[in-house]
Formats: structure tokens, sequence, C-alpha cells
């Protein structure tokens, strides 16, 4: 598989991006939460409106665990709504095409 850094989405495009985990929020804490660990996951776009980008989720997997209890990653099949900002933050990469000059007719539409 190869993978390449990408900013622009397409539908049906397969990317791999890397998210902080982040613990249930309880109500009336004072102090900012901080994130108890990072996964990977790896996600086909299935619908993009505007700024946000469906996702169904192929892989994923714990990177990082910084708490004593088990961490879950999120489950295959489970479908994910993302900002598109924040799909970049996570430093996405995306599976190249057989045939790239669909895919770069599909972008210039």
């Amino acid at each position: 598989m190869v993978w390449e850094k990408s900013g622009d989405f397409v539908l049906s495009d397969v990317i791999e991006w890397t998210e902080a985990i982040w613990p249930l929020r309880r109500s009336r804490r004072r102090t900012k939460p901080r994130s108890v660990g990072k996964q990977k996951v790896i996600g086909q776009i299935t619908e993009i409106e505007g700024d946000f980008i469906k996702l169904t989720v192929l892989k994923s997997e714990l990177l990082e665990n910084t708490v004593a209890k088990e961490l879950l990653p999120h489950k295959v099949g489970s479908i994910l709504t993302k900002k598109r900002a924040t799909l970049l933050r996570g430093e996405p990469q995306r599976l190249h095409w057989s045939e790239e000059d669909v895919r770069t007719a599909l972008l210039s539409q």
C-alpha cells in the first residue's frame, strides 16, 4: 500500500490519521481536560457535506495509553463525522488510487 500526504479529500478516498482520545466529560470540572491516549484510524470517506466529512472506520489501533484503565479505539464499521480541520490536525495520508487521473478529474469538479 502506498500512502500519500494529502489535504484534499474526494468521495471514496481511504485515509489514515492520528487522533487523541479524550476522557468522558464530567460536569463542573474547572481544569482543562487532557487526552488519555492516541489512536491511528483508517477510514473510507462516504460523504462530504461542506466542512463535514463522514467516514466508515476500516481499522483502528491504539498507539498510546496514558491512564491505567483500558482504552477502546473506534469500532470497525462505525461511522464518524469529522470536520475537515480536525482531520488535517491529525496529519492525514490517503491511499494512492490505481487510477489517479480519475481522482484528479473528481477533484476538479
